[in-house]
């Protein structure tokens, strides 16, 4: 089941034609460009000036997106029969809308600069990702182009895990290599300055701005180049992919974080499902043998994840976010509806939550807590949309890939601030957005005769 126009319908003049003589939909560059430049290129490197993190080359594309949506709906004319609709866009424009409402009502409160800034940032991000989300949806109609845009997302997330590997094995830091001339980096994160250490180990960050971050990002590229090893159309493609997975599980314990082995580990039992026993038996084996190895050639660093999962009762970082949520059932107390607003949680005041569902809390109240169940909701019935359109052994596959990534993303919802970093959400919304690109349900015009509306229902 696609959602391309039928075949009787008339293609562009300039349209390429492949050699069956049908149209072949064109390449979807910007979102290509968009998922190498995610996790290759820092989001702390911004051109110079004022709009500093809002003027990120990743953040400038998704912004352009959502324009371009905006646009697509105003000026496009729908001429399919019958009109469908896309579940996944309605509930992302839910989300959109039931954010955008305790945004309004935030800015009822008498806030200082800062607040009111930290409120801004907030409500442009949220337009960046809800566009990408939208766009990925709007754009991507096959599984031709489902593979273009994995590719390029593999690539990007292969580059991010070798500059963590060789962080952590050689001291070479490659973070800045892709850096556009005239670039800066942002000073209010004044990341490179940043030294992250646990257990006497020091934790890598790669391109992103947190080890946790990375951690996940190390994560949810495991299953994804899993798929291209065993299913990408050449040899050559399979070996590179092989090596990429090889390199984000050497590269994921070097950021030392409990959130990358628990989306790993939930990425896994999702992917699984794609598999009979048997090979799951063997992968099973082949990991615990990598295990051994890991530990023998890195004993420091396994040690000190290994410390920091069996000491997690007595981390400070443990002791110090349920003191936090003691300040959070006072918000909600004092805010059970709309929150604080979009925004309206600085790091000054509650400090790092580490959990994306108590930051939803404090913004939002029980909208924002709506909000943050209904898109969680929406990529676990994502993959089973993209199931039901899966028409080939390979497709249903890509489609666990596909949610073991999602699903491996979500996980960490409640153990660090998702959404307020910046690769991992523009990725969750990649893809949450090809989960249900290829899923449409048609609709009746309110005004069709029982005729027609039997005539349209193939």
């Amino acid at each position: 089941m696609t959602t391309a126009e039928p075949v009787t319908a008339p293609a562009p003049v300039d349209a390429p034609e492949s050699e069956g003589g049908q149209t072949r939909e064109p390449t979807p560059w910007l979102l290509c460009v968009l998922c190498l430049l995610v996790p290759a290129l820092p989001t702390y490197v911004i051109p110079p000036g004022a709009l500093k993190g809002n003027g990120a080359p990743a953040r400038m594309i998704a912004l352009i997106m959502f324009g371009l949506v905006v646009l697509g709906f105003m000026l496009v004319r729908r001429t399919s029969q019958p009109r469908r609709v896309n579940p996944g866009a309605v509930v992302i424009l839910v989300y959109f809308a039931l954010w955008l409402t305790t945004y309004g009502m935030g800015l009822l409160n008498n806030d200082d600069f800062v607040m009111a800034s930290n409120k801004t940032r907030a409500l442009i991000g949220l337009i960046a990702h809800v566009g990408v989300g939208l766009y990925v949806i709007a754009r991507i109609r096959t599984a031709r182009e489902q593979n273009i845009v994995l590719g390029c997302l593999a690539v990007g997330l292969g580059f991010a895990c070798l500059v963590g590997l060789l962080q952590a094995v050689a001291s070479i830091d490659l973070r800045l290599l892709l850096q556009p001339p005239g670039f800066v980096v942002n000073p209010e994160i004044n990341i490179l300055q940043l030294s992250f250490e646990r257990q006497g180990v020091n934790r890598v960050t790669s391109t992103s701005q947190h080890p946790i971050e990375f951690s996940v990002l190390a994560a949810v590229t495991i299953p994804l180049t899993l798929h291209f090893a065993r299913n990408a159309a050449t040899r050559r493609v399979r070996l590179l992919s092989g090596a990429a997975c090889v390199v984000a599980m050497l590269a994921l314990p070097a950021a030392v974080s409990r959130s990358g082995i628990f989306a790993v580990v939930t990425a896994l039992l999702v992917y699984m499902f794609a598999f009979k026993i048997r090979p799951i038996a063997i992968a099973v084996s082949v990991i615990f043998l990598a295990i051994a190895a890991y530990m023998t050639l890195f004993p420091h660093i396994a040690g000190a994840l290994w410390s920091t999962i069996t000491g997690s009762a007595e981390d400070a970082s443990i002791e110090s976010r349920l003191e936090d949520y003691t300040r959070v059932s006072e918000s909600f107390r004092e805010h059970p509806i709309f929150g604080l607003g979009l925004g309206g949680s600085v790091p000054t005041e509650f400090g790092y939550l580490d959990n994306e569902w108590m930051g939803a809390i404090v913004q939002g109240g029980v909208i924002g807590l709506t909000a943050m169940a209904l898109i969680s909701g929406s990529a676990m019935f994502g993959m089973t949309a993209a199931l039901r359109t899966a028409t080939s052994q390979r497709e249903r596959e890509q489609a666990y890939t596909l949610g073991a990534m999602v699903v491996g993303i979500l996980a960490t919802s409640f153990t660090f601030d998702l959404f307020g970093f910046e690769q991992t959400t523009v990725i969750f919304f990649i893809v949450l957005g090809l989960l249900w690109s290829r899923f449409n349900i048609p609709i009746s015009e309110p005004n069709a005769h029982p005729p027609d509306r039997i005539g349209t229902a193939s």
